[in-house]
């Protein structure tokens, strides 16, 4: 079984997970690569994960590598969009398409598709999708978090629905939430409370079938504290060394060193309700008595330089430590190691017999709840989420209401004070945690759902039902690619058109077929049906500002995202007001997101008009590609689009050599695709301008008109 899994943000690689760094480089960061490491170890599975390329001089050139081989069977596949510098999550949606396309690039080159197919959180939802769609594959999805509560959320916060939209960009990935949720042969959930609660507010969520897995936790990593009393020799001197090193650490906040420690690990996130944690202790004298408080929240070197709502966090717990005048009880270390040094916070914690303490009011999952539990240190977090899932299967920590301070208090202080009961929750947490939460069990369970999405889909039953052929399958199984023009070159002889449709059914398996038009997409669809020819492999429309593919309607937004840098259309209209002799068109489809199309009114002059216009839509500092044909109609496009254009990036995508793609047309807005690398053809009845290109070595003029001018073509270049 080949899986491919997409995981776009964050900064991934194999070793050092830079876990915390920022708000995209956190639990699901971890979740996906200790998945794959696992996964490497069964026999029959290979295992890809795709995330971004990044060359960026502010990370690790680590991020830069195309390929990170992690074993025989597992690699990290890095792969560009939205050029090379770091951004945020939020910031990516406008280069999703960019990114499917390469995945359709690399899979193409590699002449192998995954089995199946598994996006993380929105974005990695969003691409996986248009994978699964394209090559007809199982889709699998995981949201990690959600939108839907995240907007709840922040607007309890008193966040404005504008400021959301403007910085989380919330609305896109709401929707496609729900197209994963109604598009995914299986959606893999965490918790219960996932499942049931975070995924209940969602339209699609009667669609989707779930599995809910508990994920594995690195067992050999978080082992418990009394190893080092016992001297385990599996211990390494680094682990000694990272132990010794945050003692002293600890040590230098800390009056009295020796007390147990409250521990609490998070971002600097408002969410974490970090400063519910500190106004608990600081307003307690008893539990100030009892133990030290610790607060790991994040990695920083300036809080200047930090975001907004970080440095807001933080200076809220600097303000808070100095109002209750908690030094000496108190350390906010500004420096950890989230590989090396997070599980000797806990072991530490738990040698000097302290508490794991999370005040935010809702955890999706709560996976520091496992660590902690995992190296024998109990707990106290929310009732609410999916901590109840941890607690009931590991009975390793007491569940409060978070909004009641007096209730976190006191199951603080019960743990610490009851040595009986510490024992219990300790002893709990380091059996119950490797019988739930380990990554072979994970993986047996993960593998198992997807054997039988699997099997679902070889009968025809799963969400993404098998075709004849998929539309990759189909485009890779082609030895040429035909693309022609419909007006008076695919249709002008009804003869010659019944031919060429007999040949294009014979030589199916081998012969693509494509047409390139004027027309919009459902003008040419109609036309096409008119005259009984078969749906193309690939439909060209409005003048190559679109691209379609097969029967089932895929639209190119790969191509659309391309063609639109600096395309203003509104300004381009303005521009063109003054020229008295042009008139928009006014037909349906004329007028399409890409392509403004004029008429040339009946008596004006076309001589110097093209001239003339380019110079003032440059003095507009408008980028365009314009294109004039049958002496009256002017098409303004992008200046990345026209059918030349969207004909290589067919071949480019698809992976089809130029010297395997053939192309026939008659009139001017046909020329850029006729021009090489592509071999073309120009029917006999072509436009007087297209004699120009006689010279060309790479085009032939037929000796006859329309569909028979290309069948003579398709003879002379060997096709048929």
């Amino acid at each position: 079984m080949y899986i491919a899994l997409v995981n776009i943000h964050g900064l991934v690689r194999a070793e050092n997970i830079e876990m915390g760094r920022d708000a995209d480089t956190g639990g699901q960061t971890r979740y996906v690569i200790d998945l794959i490491k696992q996964l490497a170890d069964y026999k029959d599975v290979k295992v890809d994960l795709f995330t971004r390329k990044i060359g960026d001089k502010r990370v690790s050139s680590d991020y830069s590598q195309d390929i990170e081989q992690i074993s025989e069977s597992c690699r990290i596949i890095r792969l560009g969009c939205g050029g090379k510098k770091y951004i945020r999550k939020e910031l990516l949606w406008s280069h999703l398409d960019e990114y499917t396309d390469r995945m359709i690039e690399y899979f193409r080159k590699e002449n192998r598709v995954p089995d199946m197919i598994h996006g993380h959180y929105a974005d990695g939802g969003y691409v996986a999708g248009e994978i699964s769609s394209i090559f007809h594959i199982p889709l699998v999805f995981t949201g990690h978090s959600l939108g839907r509560p995240k907007q709840s959320y922040l607007l309890s916060t008193g966040l404005t629905q504008e400021r959301i939209e403007e910085y989380y960009n919330i609305t896109r990935r709401i929707h496609e939430e729900e197209k994963a949720l109604r598009k995914a042969d299986l959606v893999i959930a965490s918790t219960e409370f996932e499942r049931d609660e975070l995924y209940g507010s969602y339209e699609n969520r009667g669609d989707a079938e779930f599995a809910v897995i508990p994920p594995g936790l690195n067992l050999e990593k978080f082992f418990p504290y009394y190893h080092y009393e016992i001297q385990d020799p599996s211990i390494t001197e680094e682990q000694k060394l990272a132990q010794y090193q945050m003692l002293r650490q600890l040590g230098r906040f800390y009056s009295n060193p020796d007390k147990p420690i409250i521990l609490a690990l998070c971002r600097p996130e408002r969410r974490k309700n970090i400063d519910v944690l500190i106004d608990v202790y600081g307003k307690s004298k008893e539990l100030q008595a009892f133990a030290n408080l610790a607060i790991i929240a994040g990695i920083r070197e300036d809080i200047n330089s930090m975001e907004e709502g970080e440095q807001e966090v933080l200076t809220d717990m600097l303000l808070l430590m100095d109002r209750y005048d908690l030094y000496g009880k108190m350390a906010i270390p500004k420096h950890h190691s989230p590989e090396r040094d997070v599980p000797e916070l806990y072991r530490i914690g738990a040698m000097k017999k302290g508490v794991f303490v999370s005040t935010a009011s809702v955890e999706n999952f709560g996976l520091t709840f496992i660590e902690a539990s995992a190296t024998g240190l109990p707990f106290v977090g929310t009732h609410k989420g999916g901590v109840r899932d941890i607690n009931k299967h590991c009975g390793s920590g007491v569940l409060v209401d978070v909004d009641n301070p007096e209730k976190i208090r006191s199951a603080v202080k019960k743990i610490l004070t009851d040595e009986e009961y510490w024992d219990k929750l300790s002893k709990n947490g380091v059996e119950h945690t490797r019988e739930v939460y380990n990554w072979k069990s994970h993986c047996d369970q993960y593998l198992e759902g997807l054997k039988q999405v699997g099997r679902k889909h070889a009968e025809g039953k799963a969400k993404q039902a098998p075709y004849e052929k998929s539309l990759a399958k189909r485009m890779s199984s082609i030895s040429n690619l035909l693309i022609v023009d419909i007006d008076n070159t695919l249709i002008g002889d009804n003869e010659s058109l019944e031919k060429l449709k007999e040949i294009l059914k014979e030589q199916y398996e081998h012969l693509g077929f494509g047409i390139a038009t004027g027309r919009d997409y459902q003008a040419a669809r109609d036309v096409l049906e008119e005259y009984g020819v078969p749906v193309p492999d690939v439909m060209i429309t409005s003048v190559g500002t679109e691209i379609y593919y097969g029967s089932e309607e895929y639209f190119d937004k790969g191509w659309s995202k391309y063609i639109s840098r600096r395309w203003r259309s509104e300004k381009i209209k303005k521009a063109l007001e003054a020229f008295d002799e042009l008139e928009l068109q006014g037909y349906a489809g004329s007028q399409r997101d890409h392509k403004i199309s004029y008429n040339l009114k009946e008596g004006a002059s076309a001589e110097g008009l093209l001239d003339r216009v380019r110079s003032a839509l440059e003095e507009h500092r408008c980028a365009v590609n314009l294109v004039f044909s049958h002496e009256s109609l002017l098409d303004v496009l992008p200046y990345r689009a026209s059918k030349g254009h969207a004909v290589k990036h067919v071949g480019w995508k698809w992976q089809i050599d130029f010297n395997r793609i053939i192309t026939a047309g008659d009139s001017g807005n046909d020329r850029d695709m006729l021009i090489g690398p592509m071999k073309g053809i120009v029917v006999s009845n072509h436009e007087e301008s297209m004699g120009e290109l006689k010279s060309s070595r790479k085009i032939y003029f037929a000796r006859e008109e329309c569909a028979g001018g290309i069948i003579d073509g398709l003879k002379h270049y060997k096709v048929i």
